[in-house]
C-alpha cells in the first residue's frame, strides 16, 4: 500500500489542491485557518460560506432574509426559487429566530445558492441535516462540483468527508493526511468453497470481548487507524484488519465498497450517484446511514450483484 499524501499545514494543503474539492476532518482551529485562507485565495471568484456561527437575522422571516441576499447577488435567482428548491416554502413566513436547526441549515444552503458560487466553503454541512432532506443538500453540492466549482468542507467526521465529491483528509498531530480510497485487485477476498465455517466478529468493549454475529453488522469502517463494526448505530472496536475481515465476511454478503469500508449488502437500501464520479450507499437503518462507494468499486458492485 502506497503511503498516504500528507501536508504540514492546512494552508499548504489548500494551496496544493487549489483547483480541487477537498473535505477535512479537522480541529476548530484548522477550520478557522481554512476559512481565512479561502477568503484570501479566492478573493476574485464568486464564493459562498456557511459556518456554524451563521444563524441569520432573528427579526427577519425566511423569505425576507433570502430576498435581501437575492438582491445582493443581483437577483438572477429569486428567493421564491430557492425556497421551493430547498423545501422551505412552508417556513417562508417563519421568523428566523424560530427555525429549528435543520431549517436554519437549509436556509443557509439556500442563501449560498443565490450567488451561483464558484467556490463553496461549508463547516459541518451535514451536522443538522436529517435523512429526509439530506438528498436536497448533497444534490446541490454535487451540482456545484459538476458545474466546475470547488467545494470545501471542514469539521465533519471522516465518514461524512468521504461521502463528499472530492478528496477527504484527516488531521493528526497537526498534519493533514489523505484518506486513501482505492482498492487494488490484490485486495479482493475469495471464498473458495461451500464448507461450513463458523465466524464471529470479535469486538472489545470495557475489557470484555463481544462476539458479533456478522448478520447483525451494518458495515465495518476504518477511521484514524482503528477499525469499527457498526451494529444498530453503535460502533464497536475490532482488532482484525479490513483485509482479514473482507475475506471472512464476503460469504455473509459483505462487499469492500471502499478502502475504508466493508458493507453488509443485505442492509443496503439505495445506491445513489452523488456527482458524475462519486456514489453513496444508503442503508436501511433508522438513520438512513450513508457509506461511500468508491468510483473504482461501483462497477464491480454492479457486476457482482447484477444491478443495472
Amino acid at each position: 500500500m502506497a503511503a498516504a499524501t500528507s501536508y504540514d499545514s492546512i494552508e499548504e494543503l489548500l494551496e496544493a489542491r487549489a483547483d480541487e474539492s477537498v473535505h477535512l476532518e479537522c480541529s476548530r482551529e484548522t477550520v478557522d485557518r481554512a476559512v481565512r485562507f479561502v477568503h484570501e485565495r479566492y478573493a476574485r471568484r464568486r464564493c459562498a460560506f456557511y459556518l456554524i456561527t451563521d444563524r441569520g437575522f432573528d427579526r427577519e422571516t425566511v423569505r425576507s432574509y433570502l430576498k435581501f441576499f437575492s438582491r445582493l447577488a443581483g437577483g438572477v435567482v429569486s428567493a421564491d426559487d430557492v425556497l421551493t428548491h430547498f423545501g422551505l416554502s412552508p417556513a417562508a413566513r417563519t421568523p428566523v429566530k424560530k427555525l429549528n436547526p435543520e431549517q436554519r441549515a437549509l436556509m443557509n444552503f439556500a442563501r449560498m445558492s443565490l450567488f451561483e458560487p464558484e467556490v463553496v466553503f461549508c463547516e459541518r454541512p451535514l451536522a443538522d441535516i436529517t435523512p429526509a432532506t439530506r438528498g436536497i443538500v448533497t444534490a446541490w453540492m454535487g451540482t456545484v462540483v459538476d458545474d466546475g466549482g470547488i467545494l470545501i468542507t471542514a469539521g465533519e467526521p471522516l465518514r461524512e468527508a468521504l461521502l463528499m465529491p472530492g478528496t477527504a483528509f484527516y488531521e493528526e498531530d497537526g498534519r493533514l493526511f489523505e484518506a486513501q480510497t482505492a482498492v487494488g485487485e490484490d485486495d479482493e477476498g475469495e471464498y473458495a468453497g461451500d464448507e461450513v465455517r463458523v465466524f464471529k466478529l470479535p469486538a472489545r468493549v470495557d475489557g470484555a470481548t463481544l462476539l458479533l454475529d456478522p448478520r447483525e453488522v451494518d458495515f465495518v469502517e476504518s477511521v484514524n487507524r482503528q477499525n469499527f463494526a457498526s451494529v444498530r448505530g453503535e460502533l464497536y472496536p475490532v482488532t482484525l484488519t479490513l483485509d482479514e475481515l473482507e475475506v471472512e465476511l464476503e460469504r455473509f454478503g459483505f462487499f469492500r465498497c471502499h478502502r475504508s469500508y466493508i458493507v453488509n449488502v443485505q442492509k443496503v437500501a439505495k445506491v445513489e450517484r452523488f456527482t458524475r464520479n462519486s456514489f453513496n450507499l444508503t442503508l436501511a437503518d433508522a438513520r438512513a446511514t450513508q457509506v461511500p462507494l468508491a468510483k473504482g468499486r461501483a462497477e464491480a458492485m454492479r457486476e457482482r450483484y447484477g444491478w443495472r
